[in-house]
């Protein structure tokens, strides 16, 4: 029988009824009708430093086109292909650490963080705070239609420059929404549009020309709010966001036209729903080999989730810390395309990192298949394996692994003997309560594509999980898995 190691990974809601997991791979379906499994799993990227900012979080980054900007701690810095960098703003911003807002014009760059306002201009490498002339402390910027917008802070106003100009706020260009009666918790510029997001309702507006500059798209509102003010993000030619209103739910949506359309799964809104806060939730989207990734950063929490919008389908992608035991979110929490790269900030550290798929040399060793040298834990949890609890008897399990895959040098062990790099098999009987001990199988040595790897008598069980994981630096690809039982 084919296990349920491959598949379509939805992470289980509570390990009593299923006790999946994926953490550091994704799955991709196989178009080919004649292939062996319908998905396999691959490496997520992994990170190499493009440059370190002296001053840390990155809090926000954004690429006008032609040169990239990075918001780190209180400054904002300018960095070059080379990866050298410049400090454009020095020790302007505020000392929340939060996320930057920025947005720009063919001239200008608007810069929202801390309540307060800057307008830089690209051409004089020059800035101007402009938080005098707005009619509170901006919570967020846009641009669209040759207008900068900022939303107000605590309130259910925006504001909107004039023309071309980020310097001048017009006081009579002060927008307050009338569909809604709550506070904006956040707004994009989609398609010519502007949506403003309330935590009950999102109101699309549009540039009609009129006194108020943007007005209300008739028939547009939606009864769906959006909670955190950084989780808005365009996708897909879309807008995704994560809603935490009245009705108290937390869950993950895409705009279908003017309707809301449910992504997130059962797992994903009982994990959203169990913390105590997802005010800090902050999300970017980046396209890679062909799948087009909706990314959530949650701070103080065990892990990043990550929605693939071709597949439609969840995993996650985490930091295991081996001296602690225990999880931390993915080191990345805002992107940018720049220079050909993925460039990624951190949410902890100055450092702006390449983000990309594990990349063969062509020399016997690997690029990006570490987090700056530190390992990526990679693991599956299989489905519960059970039949109308009845006794199962587990004979041999069989994992088709992309194998040979070893660098060049070899690894080795604790004595400095050289090994294949190894997949670790452990199982639990009893829903994830307890677990084995760990079983260890090579998975070849360089060119060694033949390997088979596989584990025999394996006990019985009523409902058995097991789980795979992997820490050696190398392209993991698992193609399918296979189970043979009695009964």
């Amino acid at each position: 029988m084919e296990i349920g190691l491959i598949g379509p990974s939805y992470t289980a809601k509570s390990n009593v009824i299923d006790d999946e997991e994926l953490i550091n791979m994704y799955p991709e379906s196989i178009a080919s009708p004649g292939a062996q499994t319908r998905w396999s799993y691959l490496s997520t990227p992994g990170l190499l430093t493009f440059c370190a900012l002296p001053e840390g979080p990155t809090r926000g980054s954004i690429w006008t086109g032609q040169r990239a900007f990075v918001a780190a701690d209180t400054s904002l810095y300018e960095i070059m292909q080379d990866g050298t960098f410049v400090n454009r703003m020095e020790g302007v911003l505020d000392t929340f650490g939060a996320p930057v807002s920025m947005a720009f014009s063919t001239i200008e760059l608007m810069v929202v963080a801390g309540g307060r306002a800057w307008c830089y201009n690209l051409g004089t490498n020059t800035y101007l705070e402009v938080t005098p002339q707005l009619a509170g402390p901006p919570l967020q910027v846009q641009y669209g239609d040759g207008f900068f917008i900022v939303s107000i802070q605590g309130s259910n106003k925006f504001q909107i420059s004039s023309p071309l100009d980020g310097t001048t706020w017009p006081g009579l260009q002060v927008n307050e929404v009338s569909v809604f009666p709550e506070n904006i918790t956040a707004m994009l510029c989609i398609h010519r549009e502007l949506w403003i997001f309330g935590s009950q309702h999102v109101q699309p507006y549009q540039d009609t020309g009129s006194d108020e500059i943007y007005d209300v798209i008739p028939g547009a509102l939606m009864e769906t709010g959006n909670g955190p003010s950084f989780a808005p993000c365009i996708v897909d030619n879309s807008i995704f966001w994560v809603s935490e209103d009245i009705r108290g739910a937390r869950e993950c949506w895409r705009a279908n036209g003017y309707s809301p359309l449910r992504i997130s799964n059962y797992a994903v809104e009982a994990y959203l729903g169990n913390l105590p806060s997802i005010s800090g939730l902050v999300s970017y989207s980046y396209q890679d080999s062909g799948h087009l990734f909706w990314v959530l950063y949650i701070p103080n929490t065990d892990c990043t989730w990550v929605y693939d919008v071709a597949e439609q389908v969840w995993h996650k992608r985490a930091e295991w810390h081996q001296d602690i035991a225990s999880w931390t979110p993915h080191r990345s929490w805002n992107h940018i395309w720049a220079f050909g790269k993925h460039l990624v900030g951190d949410w902890q550290t100055g450092n702006v990192n390449q983000m990309e798929q594990p990349v063969n040399n062509n020399d016997g060793t690997y690029s990006f298949v570490t987090d700056n040298g530190e390992l990526i834990r990679r693991y599956r949890r299989s489905p519960t394996i059970a039949k109308e609890m009845q006794w199962i008897y587990h004979k041999q399990l069989v994992i088709d692994f992309a194998t040979g895959l070893g660098p060049q040098p070899p690894l080795t062990d604790g004595d400095g003997n050289p090994r294949a790099p190894q997949a670790i098999l452990r199982w639990s009987d009893d829903r994830g309560s307890t677990w084995s001990n760990q079983h260890v199988r090579e998975c070849g040595f360089a060119g060694q594509y033949k390997t088979r790897v596989l584990w025999l008598r394996l006990g019985r069980s009523r409902y058995r999980v097991y789980e795979i994981s992997m820490t050696d630096p190398i392209p993991w690809t698992i193609v399918s898995g296979y189970l043979e039982v009695s009964e």
